[in-house]
């Protein structure tokens, strides 16, 4: 079985590969015609008439033959701007799977250790999840059903399909759900960062991923203007916050659950 942390990094590489490539396509000049594009015509053996192009800068130096079907315009600042901003999209997808995957591994184990006293008294989660109820059926049947951990976790899965994750808040509820007090502080303290400059960073990314992605990177705000400007610098400060946030979150969930083990253990022993 896949890991939640695997399932994150399976799908968070795809946004630093895309920033990756962008810096290797950014270059202030594309040649077309100059000495260096003379000799790299001489080291390929292309023929006279065939356009190239050389780019190159302090880490890239690349040539573009002409069946490779791509115009000058498409290595424009602007048109490479598409990479930054796929790469905001992809990093937001990491954390769409990889939170349903962390509550899906842990809450039941969560559950099972704290039985009715799992559900933490902090009225953001309270609110949060205020849609979630047991109909009689349902309460008769986790009676006595063994597997009433799971059926309950279930339950609460299900709702969280219907239901943004990919937020602060989101982030918020997951970890409070698996027994972390006060998620966010314990996220800030492990990275060493500003609780409220993390949390602004998360719902400022996973907003600019709901422009791009429904109004082609037009602001709600302003749906018959532009598209927003988009730099290198904050996109990889986006896609790193969102990786940092959720390895972070793993560690601390990863020794909650190691303390919930080790507590079953003791117990088990002492009776």
């Amino acid at each position: 079985m896949v890991s939640p942390r695997q399932t994150f990094e399976d799908n968070i590489r795809p946004a630093e590969l895309l920033l990756r490539v962008y810096r290797l396509l950014e270059c202030d000049t594309i040649h077309t015609n100059d000495e260096l594009v003379v000799k790299m015509r001489a080291a390929v053996g292309a023929d006279a008439d065939e356009e190239l192009m050389v780019i190159y800068n302090e880490i890239f130096v690349g040539l573009i033959r002409e069946r490779a079907q791509i115009s000058p315009s498409s290595l424009k600042k602007s048109a490479l701007n598409n990479l930054l901003r796929q790469s905001v999209v992809a990093a937001c997808t990491a954390l769409d799977a990889y939170l349903p995957s962390l509550l899906r591994t842990n809450l039941p184990v969560i559950i099972q250790a704290k039985g009715r006293d799992f559900f933490p008294q902090d009225q953001e989660l309270r609110d949060y999840f205020k849609e979630l109820t047991f109909d009689l059926h349902e309460t008769l049947r986790l009676l006595k059903d063994p597997n009433a951990p799971l059926y309950i976790a279930n339950k609460i899965l299900g709702l969280t399909a219907f239901k943004y994750l990919s937020s602060k808040k989101g982030i918020h509820a997951v970890g409070a759900l698996l027994s972390l007090e006060k998620p966010w502080n314990q996220i800030a303290s492990k990275l060493q960062r500003d609780k409220g400059e993390l949390m602004k960073v998360i719902d400022e990314t996973t907003r600019r991923r709901n422009d791009i992605v429904h109004r082609a990177d037009r602001s709600q705000a302003d749906l018959d203007g532009g598209l927003q400007e988009i730099g290198y610098a904050w996109s990889k400060q986006a896609v790193d916050t969102i990786m940092h946030v959720c390895f972070a979150l793993d560690e601390l969930v990863d020794t909650q659950m190691m303390q919930l083990q080790s507590l079953g253990t003791s117990q088990g022993v002492l009776e």
